[in-house]
């Protein structure tokens, strides 16, 4: 609940901090919390942790389309933008 509230305020390294700790508890098999994540790391420009997260999500649940359209493809075109 503390990383939705930060992400709310949109302070995402304060929530991408709470999302990880959630995404270690849920043994990295939460769709929901890793989608939270890669989004948080997304938004503070951590394009490889947020590429990381998608391809574990997708590789437990390959039918989550969201998570590839809204944060993998974005994560990876702006990791070959910044280099």
């Amino acid at each position: 609940i503390l990383g939705l509230i930060k992400e709310k305020e949109a302070n995402y390294e304060m929530a991408s901090d709470c999302y990880e700790k959630a995404w270690k508890l849920e043994f990295e098999a939460s769709a929901t919390v890793g989608f939270k994540l890669a989004f948080c790391y997304l938004k503070c420009r951590e394009f490889v942790k947020a590429v990381d997260v998608c391809e574990a999500v997708l590789a437990q649940y390959p039918d989550y389309p969201r998570i590839a359209d809204e944060i993998l493809k974005k994560a990876q075109n702006s990791f070959r933008t910044t280099q």
